[in-house]
């Protein structure tokens, strides 16, 4: 008998990784994998995995269930610090927690003996499948994300506007204010929220990736999928300068051309001059390597073998 593993998700909830979760659960024996968000009227004591992604609260298991909390992020907005500790008293004991990273981890002050595993952000297939196809470059630079002025997004437009730079492309959700200000500008093209699948395809037609991360606590601790994706479809690099991606240039022998976050003045000559140097094998980072490298799923096998035992004098509700 499959092992059910529900995935809990608001509908308000991007989260990729949840895709990417259920499709390597799906293609392995014993697991079938659901979100939340497309199932109707359905039961939780019906799954034998309940997999949470944390802020407060969630479900309350019965005793033949595994209990997932999954901190993918740290906590953002006001007192995040205090939120964490919050989170980390107040939240429901799981029988797994898995963290982003180290850096997430230590943020989390939980004084017990759960187990843990760290699961990195990953690629999907299609920006690999993207930098196969020979494609015309038709912008100098691409941002992808959200183009807001609580992202700081707006001081790069602004640059833009000002100042001969080339091409930009921005793909992602646009504060209705600032496209109508910069609609009319030629080198500004706003692509707005596109299919998923689409993303690839259209940053593969840039040169330069923007990698906007402002130097505040959590954002400068975390993993950047969109640095990840960049690199996957070959694109040159040109992030601000953060704790996380130093580490990461450290780790997988790369060279970005940084800039300071008020500073958005780029000189095409330079860049054209500047080594930039990517020697990371992308295919390392492809989502079913990321979760298999976790060790996520012998710890499930490792829980559901024991219940089946315990189910020799403890029968659970069968699905």
């Amino acid at each position: 008998m499959a092992a059910k593993i529900l995935f809990m998700r608001s509908n308000k909830a991007f989260l990729p990784e949840i895709d990417a979760y259920i499709k390597y659960f799906n293609n392995r024996s014993p697991y079938r994998a659901y979100d939340s968000s497309t199932l109707e009227n359905f039961d939780p004591n019906e799954f034998d995995v309940i997999w949470e992604f944390k802020g407060f609260g969630g479900a309350k298991k019965k005793s033949y269930q595994m209990l997932i909390h999954e901190y993918a992020s740290l906590s953002t907005g006001s007192y995040p610090k205090v939120k964490n500790f919050l989170k980390s008293k107040l939240n429901q004991r799981p029988d797994l927690r898995i963290f982003l990273n180290e850096n997430v981890r230590r943020g989390f002050p939980f004084n017990d003996n759960v187990e843990y595993c760290y699961r990195d952000m990953g690629i999907d297939q299609i920006f690999l499948d993207a930098r196969k196809e020979s494609v015309k470059k038709e912008y100098d630079f691409v941002y992808v994300g959200a183009v807001s002025k609580s992202r700081g997004i707006h001081k790069l437009l602004k640059s833009f506007n000002e100042n001969k730079q080339g091409k930009l492309c921005l793909v992602g959700n646009v504060d209705a204010d600032l496209y109508k200000e910069y609609k009319n500008n030629k080198d500004i093209i706003f692509t707005g929220k596109v299919p998923y699948h689409e993303v690839p395809i259209i940053s593969s037609r840039a040169i330069y990736g923007i990698n906007y991360i402002p130097n505040k606590y959590p954002y400068n601790i975390q993993t950047s999928t969109k640095l990840l994706e960049y690199l996957s479809l070959g694109l040159k690099v040109i992030t601000t300068k953060y704790k996380w991606v130093y580490q990461f240039e450290k780790n997988n022998d790369c060279l970005f051309y940084k800039i300071d976050e008020g500073n958005f003045r780029f000189n095409l000559e330079v860049l054209e001059r500047f080594h930039f140097q990517s020697n990371i094998n992308p295919n390392l980072f492809l989502w079913d390597n990321i979760i298999e490298k976790s060790g996520i799923e012998s710890k499930i096998s490792k829980f559901i073998q024991g219940v089946n035992h315990d189910q020799f004098y403890h029968p659970r509700i069968q699905c």
